[in-house]
C-alpha cells in the first residue's frame, strides 16, 4: 500500500480536477496550501505523494455532492494517464500478467489504497483495503479503483470483459443501479469486504496485443523506476517538480536554488543527503517525460525531442537508447498501434 510520502501518478486526481473546473470552480478550490498547480496535472510524467492526493480528493469530495461520483470518474479514467504500465498492461500475454504488473507497481497506475490479489481454482478475486486514515474516503476510493479498473480491463481484454461479482463495505446507495450497469454483474453491498471478482477463464485468455518484447520492456522500466526512487526530502521534491515544470526549458542550479530561497551549495548538499544530484533530477525528469509523452502515441518523436529540450532530434535518439535501451521510434511505432487498439475498444 503506498505510505504517505510515496508519490503517485495523477490517474484519479485529473479527472477530479476537471470536474471541478468544469462545475465552474477554480483549481484553487482544490490546490491552496499545497505545492502543486494547476498546470502540474499537464505535465508528463508529474507525481504526487499520497498524502497530497488525498487532501485533493478529500477537498473534492466536499464540493462536489455527487451520487456515483467514484464510479462516474473510474469511467473516464484513462489508460494512457498510466505511462510505461499502459504499454505493460496492453502487451501482457495474460489478463493474470497484467493485474500481476499493476499490482506490483500500483502508484503508476495511481492506486491509493492496498490491493492484493486471492486466485482460487473458479474465480480470481483482488480485494481493496483503505489505510486506516482514510477511511473518510473509503467508499469514493473502492469505487473508483474497482471502476477504474474494470475499464482498464476492458481496454487489454476488449469491451465485453466482465466481472463476476463486486462486493462493498459501503451501504447500498440511491444509485446502486449505475454500478451494475457499469460492472455488468451483480454488485453486492454492506459487505465485510471489498472485493472484485473475475472467472479464471479470463486470467489466462491470450490478449490481442500481447508482445513478449514490449511487455518485458515495460517491466524493466518499471522496476528500474520503483528500484531507483528514493524518498525525497521537501527540497528534494520540490526541486524535482520545478526541473519537470521548466521543461522545455531547462532549469539551471541557480534557478532551483533561487526558486527555494537557497544557494547553489546548500541545494546541492541538500540533494546528496536525498542520494541525488542536480544532473540526475534533470535526466530522470526529462526521461519520464519523454517516456509518457512517447507510450501516449499523441506526438512524433522530433516533437518529443523538442518539449523535453533537446536541441535535435539526434541527441534525443542517443539520449532515449541510453535511458531505455531501444529506438525511440520503436517505442512509438509499437505505442501507437496498442494504445490505438485499446481506445478503440471502449470508444
Amino acid at each position: 500500500m503506498p505510505g504517505p510520502g510515496s508519490p503517485v501518478a495523477l490517474v484519479y486526481l485529473r479527472p477530479l480536477l476537471a470536474q471541478i473546473v468544469g462545475n465552474g470552480m477554480p483549481p484553487g478550490a482544490l490546490l491552496h496550501g499545497l505545492p502543486l498547480l494547476a498546470s502540474d496535472f499537464d505535465v508528463p510524467g508529474f507525481r504526487v505523494t499520497h498524502a497530497e492526493a488525498i487532501t485533493v480528493i478529500r477537498r473534492a469530495l466536499g464540493l462536489l455532492v455527487e451520487p456515483g461520483l467514484g464510479v462516474s470518474l473510474g469511467q473516464r479514467s484513462r489508460l494512457t494517464d498510466q505511462g510505461a504500465l499502459a504499454l505493460g498492461q496492453l502487451a501482457a500475454g495474460t489478463l493474470r500478467e497484467a493485474i500481476e504488473l499493476t499490482l506490483r507497481h500500483p502508484r503508476s497506475a495511481g492506486v491509493l489504497l492496498g490491493l492484493h490479489a486471492q486466485p482460487g481454482p473458479m474465480r480470481h478475486t483482488l480485494h481493496a483495503e483503505v489505510m486506516p486514515s482514510d477511511q473518510d474516503l473509503a467508499p469514493f476510493l473502492v469505487d473508483l479503483t474497482f471502476a477504474s479498473m474494470v475499464r482498464q480491463f476492458r481496454q487489454v481484454t476488449g469491451a465485453d470483459y466482465a466481472p463476476v461479482e463486486v462486493q462493498l463495505v459501503r451501504p447500498r446507495p440511491a444509485d446502486a443501479a449505475a454500478y451494475e450497469a457499469h460492472f455488468r454483474c451483480p454488485v453486492r453491498f454492506g459487505c465485510a469486504h471489498n472485493l472484485l471478482a473475475s472467472d479464471v477463464s479470463w486470467l489466462d485468455r491470450p490478449l490481442p496485443m500481447a508482445s513478449v518484447m514490449s511487455f518485458r520492456l515495460a517491466s524493466q522500466l518499471l522496476d528500474g523506476e520503483a528500484g531507483s526512487a528514493p524518498a525525497l526530502s521537501q527540497v528534494g521534491m520540490a526541486a524535482e517538480r520545478m526541473i519537470r515544470r521548466s521543461l522545455p526549458r531547462l532549469a539551471t542550479p541557480a534557478d532551483v536554488a533561487a526558486s527555494l530561497f537557497v544557494s547553489e551549495r546548500s541545494l546541492r548538499r541538500k540533494l546528496a543527503l536525498d542520494g541525488l544530484s542536480f544532473r540526475t533530477l534533470l535526466d530522470d525528469g526529462r526521461k519520464a517525460m519523454a517516456l509518457e509523452l512517447m507510450l501516449c502515441g499523441l506526438q512524433s518523436v522530433a516533437q518529443v525531442a523538442t518539449a523535453t529540450g533537446f536541441a535535435d532530434e539526434g541527441t534525443f535518439r542517443r539520449a532515449f537508447k541510453r535511458w531505455v535501451g531501444v529506438t525511440p521510434a520503436a517505442m512509438h511505432a509499437g505505442a501507437v498501434q496498442a494504445l490505438a487498439a485499446a481506445v478503440a475498444r471502449t470508444a
